[in-house]
């Protein structure tokens, strides 16, 4: 299939989801041309040999170079990302998939639920045209893409489809380069906690820095060897108690986080990112390192508790889990072993492109496709 890929920013790395899949149409023999907004020239991390042609645009003259692309004889298909999709105010002329990652609208709330009644109350007002601008971008495109089943049953109930199969709205998986991403081959360092904060937002951020600070204090209480390590960008004046910490690292922006991954004895998330899939804890997953989560998240990844790893709610039960890792050398074993088979199963580029075939087929008007898809034959199953 030839497939135009538009995104509002280059896809690198650093921008594991669209980079992944990008790669895993080619890897199955799709023809991929990349259109990205650049300004200053980026270095693609390998990714240009998955393309027939990469087309750097400046963000000024994206929607236009969208419009002369994207038509009948020269794609069969596009996909775009949420930011140059609402850009285009119109429908395309060709079959469009949009991939819309989450539902924002449910990210908004399950965030307003976690703050005071004074902040729910200020932005609860804003909720319905928030939900009625999303309904409106998904129906401007043939499919809509999601990374994870509850933001697709909730903007299939935003959009009236939840009673009609899957409707327009299917789930496919960020794919996870599990080779990349392998576990290390040498022992990690002992009882070394990692906080990911690279895909989280500056409130986020600095909310999960305040949700460790009482989970490490719990744990210095019992273990005063366990040493921190923060990852990521630093919100200014976020770290709190942890500044000035001789048992805490901040590494600031890092391009590859694989080498921190590996040496982690366990990983915390204490807080779920908003705007995009947890790739850092499927990263995490990959990599076999054990890792604690909120529940909220560990549903998101459709994992099981206790096997693939560990829920804790807050900051206290996140104390309880870690110590319990950390007594535990063969429990940390047998939970990173099962986090790694379930990103196996679940996040393979082969997991994900077969799912995203069936959703471009559908798009195109294949009847097989939409057969397949209303069965639900493409979901994740955990028996899998």
């Amino acid at each position: 299939m030839d497939l135009l890929f538009v995104c509002s920013e280059a896809p690198t790395t650093a921008h594991p989801r669209p980079n992944g899949l990008i790669a895993a149409l080619a890897r199955r023999g799709h023809s991929v041309t990349l259109l990205f907004a650049d300004e200053a020239g980026t270095a693609f991390d390998d990714l240009a040999e998955h393309c027939r042609q990469l087309l750097p645009v400046r963000r000024r003259q994206l929607v236009d170079a969208v419009r002369a692309e994207a038509q009948p004889g020269r794609f069969e298909l596009v996909q775009l990302d949420v930011p140059m999709a609402a850009l285009l105010p119109e429908r395309l002329a060709l079959p469009s998939v949009l991939d819309a990652v989450v539902c924002a609208s449910l990210r908004r709330e399950r965030s307003l639920r976690a703050q005071g009644p004074l902040a729910r109350a200020a932005q609860s007002a804003w909720l319905p045209h928030m939900r009625r601008d999303e309904a409106a971008l998904l129906a401007r495109h043939s499919r809509v893409i999601v990374a994870a089943e509850a933001d697709a049953v909730a903007l299939r109930a935003l959009t009236g489809t939840e009673g009609d199969g899957q409707g327009q709205i299917h789930v496919v998986p960020s794919p996870i380069d599990l080779a990349r991403f392998g576990p290390p081959m040498r022992l990690r360092d002992p009882a070394t906690l990692l906080l990911d904060l690279r895909e989280l937002a500056r409130h986020e951020a600095a909310a999960a820095l305040a949700s460790v600070a009482t989970t490490m204090a719990s744990i210095w209480a019992q273990r005063a060897e366990a040493r921190l390590t923060v990852l990521g960008a630093l919100p200014f004046g976020a770290a709190g108690r942890l500044a000035g910490n001789p048992r805490v690292v901040f590494t600031g922006p890092v391009h590859d986080p694989r080498g921190h991954l590996a040496s982690a004895t366990m990983i915390l998330a204490p807080v779920e990112p908003s705007a995009t899939a947890p790739h850092a804890a499927l990263q995490a997953l990959a990599t076999a390192t054990p890792l604690i989560v909120r529940a909220v998240l560990a549903r998101d990844l459709c994992a099981v508790a206790s096997e693939e790893l560990l829920v804790a709610d807050t900051p206290d039960e996140q104390a309880q889990a870690a110590m319990a890792l950390l007594d535990d050398a063969p429990f940390r074993g047998r939970l990173g072993r099962g986090g790694r088979r379930m990103a196996e199963r679940q996040h393979s580029w082969e997991r994900a492109v077969d799912a995203l075939e069936h959703v471009y087929a559908a798009a195109t008007g294949s009847a097989l496709a939409e057969w397949r898809l209303e069965l639900g034959m493409d979901r994740p199953r955990l028996a899998e």
